[in-house]
C-alpha cells in the first residue's frame, strides 16, 4: 500500500521538472513512479504554464501522477514512467 503523496513532494516533482535528469528521476521515485531513460516526455507536461500534479493510486495500488491544467486532467504519468493522454486512454 502506497503511503499518500505529500504536497511537498508533489513541488519538487514539479521543481524538479526544471532541474537536472537525476533530480527529476529522484522526484519521480520517491513518488513510487520508475522514471523511463528519456525524461523529455515527462519534462514536456510538467513545464507547461500553469500545470499542477495531483497523485492517485490505480485499481493495482501503483502510482499515477496526474497532470492538471485548470484543474482539468490533460495527462497522466502511470508507474512504468510512461505518459497516457485522456484522448489516447479512449483510443
Amino acid at each position: 500500500m502506497l503511503r499518500p503523496a505529500s504536497p511537498d513532494a508533489l513541488d519538487r516533482l514539479l521543481d524538479a521538472a526544471g532541474d537536472v535528469d537525476r533530480e527529476l528521476d529522484m522526484a519521480l521515485v520517491r513518488l513510487g513512479v520508475l522514471p523511463p531513460l528519456d525524461l523529455s516526455t515527462i519534462r514536456s507536461w510538467l513545464t507547461l504554464r500553469g500545470v499542477a500534479v495531483a497523485a492517485r493510486a490505480n485499481t493495482d495500488g501503483h502510482r499515477v501522477i496526474e497532470v492538471l491544467i485548470e484543474r482539468r486532467v490533460v495527462a497522466s504519468i502511470q508507474p512504468d514512467g510512461s505518459v497516457v493522454t485522456p484522448l489516447a486512454a479512449t483510443a
